[in-house]
């Protein structure tokens, strides 16, 4: 058999053509879902989580957040004790929603709860605490990497 141009060219769109479908299958299997389902809505309320942040700068201290080798731990506000408190942590999983983890705070008398890094995946996490005392609410986030 003889090779020419239009063999070549004959081959070249087939390659072309078998590369293009398999893009079109892997593109197909990866999960292109939302992180957040609501994220329109979350934006339009995102002037009451800066009003939350702002009356979270006004105490006398802010909430503290570290991640050590074994657990993460969360040291609140002074001004928290002695006063009731309703609120969540949410350990906010950017790239995977199935990872997210909304536990309540729930602290000692040393303001500090303490997360096993069992329930943790290696990865970047964002500590996302909103909680309500004395008809007031607050929020503070804070960005993690588990190892």
């Amino acid at each position: 058999m003889k090779f020419n141009w239009g063999t070549g060219i004959f081959i070249f769109i087939v390659i072309f053509m078998m590369a293009c479908a398999a893009f079109f299958i892997f593109a197909n299997m990866q999960d292109n879902t939302l992180v957040e389902s609501d994220y329109y809505a979350k934006g339009l309320r995102y002037e009451e989580v800066l009003q939350k942040m702002r009356n979270t700068s006004g105490l006398h201290e802010s909430p503290w957040v570290q991640y050590k080798k074994n657990c993460l731990r969360i040291r609140y506000p002074s001004d928290l004790k002695g006063v009731s408190v309703q609120g969540t942590v949410y350990l906010y999983r950017p790239s995977n929603k199935k990872l997210d983890i909304i536990i309540p705070i729930s602290y000692d008398t040393a303001m500090l709860q303490l997360i096993r890094s069992s329930d943790l995946h290696t990865g970047k996490y964002m500590v996302k605490l909103d909680w309500t005392m004395k008809g007031k609410s607050y929020y503070f986030e804070k960005e993690i990497f588990v190892e």
